[in-house]
């Protein structure tokens, strides 16, 4: 079955009002507008896609088999994505512990300098967990060598 390119008219104009709604809808609620879609963007969009078909020609089984299996693909995807941002944090909580007492070198962006020393302290907030020593704090992400404390 080949899928029609264009879209009517009546077709097109229907659209635009259901677009422009929805964009009045997410600004109301405080959200704003983005170029991307999500999880719940695809499933409204099934669903009006769904409430709107032609009764006399409606959405074929393969069509609607796709269209589900590309969701529950998404949803598997956003699910990963977030394990994955978890798991990368829980890696830094334990590179920092791992790096109590040891040597460090990092690399200080404000002065472009490589700063050293002796982690003496592990600290957490705004979402990366930072190392200190010789009185200053760095972020864990900064660090450019390590050795053991001689």
């Amino acid at each position: 079955m080949d899928i029609p390119l264009t879209m009517s008219e009546p077709d097109m104009i229907r659209t635009q009002i259901e677009v422009e709604t929805f964009n009045k809808s997410l600004q109301k609620n405080g959200r704003s507008v983005e170029n991307t879609l999500g999880k719940d963007d695809f499933l409204k969009l099934l669903v009006i896609q769904l409430k709107n078909q032609d009764p006399t020609s409606p959405l074929d089984d393969k069509e609607f088999i796709s269209q589900m299996a590309q969701f529950s693909s998404l949803e598997q995807m956003t699910q990963m994505n977030t394990t994955l941002s978890n798991l990368i944090i829980n890696n830094k909580i334990n590179l920092s512990y791992s790096l109590l007492g040891k040597y460090v070198e990092v690399l200080d962006w404000t002065t472009g300098q490589v700063e050293a020393g002796i982690v003496s302290e592990v600290s957490f907030g705004q979402g990366s967990p930072s190392i200190s020593f010789n009185g200053l704090t760095y972020s864990v992400d900064d660090v450019t060598k390590v050795s053991i404390a001689e």
